[in-house]
């Protein structure tokens, strides 16, 4: 490709990354969201941020953002904007990684990271994973750029966007283990003085490595997992690598993708280490190397696809390098990689489409229909888990039109024969549908709507309504509804 035609693809696609991002912002905040929104509400001071709040559901830098804002009158997809922009830049920052090996592996980058679905998802949610990997991205630009001329800004660059990463979202750590051993590799190979070696490391590494002390002493010793579902094993896999890499996800192929993933790494890595890439140690370490030990050794309940952002990214990177030479030759193995890439940016668009049809849920339409179909005032509500919808329906309850208010009863506050509407949430919608639902006590619900999500973020909402309904507004209400 010429150099000319090479900057516009890399343009077009870059943009399309952009497009592709901005369409989601508006659906609906989910629960991990509205935490958020939540805890930076109660919060005195932006310094509570790394001291008073001690939970996996903090992610720094993402939370001061809330802070910030404040209760922004606006819609809430207005917190959502600084993960947009760092999603988008990191498209430009995956092809700017890849155009130092070649234009079409730039173009290839750019391709495979403006297309992602998991990327997509992300770069729309007001969480810090979007922007740990703006500035796990930035900081491999600037390592390779060290690495290659000596030069130290190149070197502080890296430092602080490691450091930023690790205030971002934590998982940075894939990353920055990953950098570790590239530039070990790198430094080990090119400098023959021991002293050189450490100071080249410790110019690159300090910094990061006194900010994630400073965490560790401030707020993560103490730190807790709240939330989350926990998934079986096969699901897992199967979800990884179907959102993560645009296939479909079926529980009986975790199997198949877990080798075909490991046969395609171990190729890809050897191909990287036969051109002298030093790419491959950072890619085996972030992608494969990194979790592995931690999921073996931390061994946590809970295990979401978000976690692996980082090294899905770098394996879609890693991915357009070792196929760019390829379609610089004619033959039957360019076909191969045109078709391979085609299929990847395909599977991806079919979950991107699901996403922007369901969102993260259908909370603010579940309310809506709760209050069009109650007769009085009061919007009396029940569901199985207190937090997770009490919350939801709290935050969307601010939206209610005049003369309406949502009165969420808690499990152990049910009026007796139950409350007028009862929300039952999954993390997927059921295979059978169950039109009606009968409680312990008696209590019989008829199904009114079901609400689905496209399946990384929220849940599946299923309105029930009492079969026996009552005039709730000759009742006194035991809850105080937020204004």
């Amino acid at each position: 490709m010429s150099a000319r035609a090479a900057g516009i693809a890399i343009l077009a696609s870059i943009v399309a990354g952009c497009v592709l991002r901005w369409v989601p912002l508006a659906n609906d905040f989910w629960l991990d969201e509205i935490w958020t929104w939540e805890i930076a509400a109660r919060l005195g001071s932006w310094l509570e941020i790394f001291t008073s709040v001690h939970h996996s559901n903090n992610h720094h830098l993402n939370t001061l953002v809330f802070y910030i804002l404040g209760d922004s009158p606006h819609h809430w997809s207005v917190y959502r904007i600084p993960a947009f922009v760092a999603g988008s830049c990191s498209v430009g920052l995956g092809a700017a990684i890849a155009y130092s090996r070649g234009r079409e592996e730039a173009l290839l980058a750019a391709l495979l990271l403006a297309s992602n679905f998991a990327l997509i998802h992300f770069s729309s949610e007001a969480r810090g994973y979007a922007g740990m990997l703006f500035f796990c991205l930035l900081a491999h630009w600037a390592l390779e750029r060290n690495l290659d001329s000596g030069r130290l800004a190149p070197a502080l660059l890296y430092a602080a966007a490691v450091s930023l990463g690790f205030l971002s979202q934590l998982f940075t750590v894939f990353y920055f283990a990953g950098a570790v051993a590239q530039s070990a590799t790198v430094l080990w190979q090119r400098e023959s003085h021991l002293g050189r070696r450490a100071r080249a490391m410790l110019q690159l590494h300090c910094l990061p490595l006194l900010v994630l002390a400073g965490l560790w002493w401030v707020d993560l010793r103490e730190l807790h997992v709240e939330g989350g579902n926990p998934l079986a094993p096969y699901w897992l896999v199967s979800r990884l690598f179907g959102y993560g890499f645009g296939l479909p996800v079926m529980r009986v192929l975790a199997i198949p993708y877990a080798l075909l993933f490991l046969l395609a790494l171990g190729f890809g890595l050897h191909n990287l280490q036969k051109r002298g890439d030093p790419l491959w140690v950072g890619v085996a370490v972030t992608a494969w190397v990194a979790p592995t030990l931690t999921l073996l050794l931390l061994q946590p309940d809970v295990v979401a696809v978000r976690y692996f952002l980082v090294p899905i990214a770098f394996c879609l990177i890693a991915l357009a390098v070792v196929a760019g030479p390829i379609l610089r030759r004619p033959g039957a193995a360019r076909s191969v990689v045109v078709g391979l890439i085609g299929l990847l940016i395909l599977g991806n668009g079919f979950h991107t489409l699901r996403f922007f049809r369901d969102g993260r849920g259908g909370y603010s339409a579940a309310l809506a229909l709760m209050a069009e179909r109650s007769p009085g005032g009061r919007i009396e509500v029940g569901s199985d888990h207190d937090f997770r919808n009490g919350s939801v329906l709290r935050f969307y309850a601010r939206g209610l039109p005049p003369g309406k208010r949502l009165d969420y009863r808690p499990r152990n506050q049910w009026p007796p024969g139950g409350p007028d509407w009862l929300v039952i949430h999954r993390p997927e919608r059921p295979a059978h549908r169950r039109e009606w639902l009968e409680l312990p006590a008696g209590e019989r619900y008829r199904l009114e709507a079901e609400f689905d999500h496209a399946s990384l973020s929220g849940f599946y909402w299923a309105v029930y309504r009492n079969a026996a309904p009552r005039e709730l507004d000759s009742r006194s209400s035991t809850t105080t509804p937020k204004p």
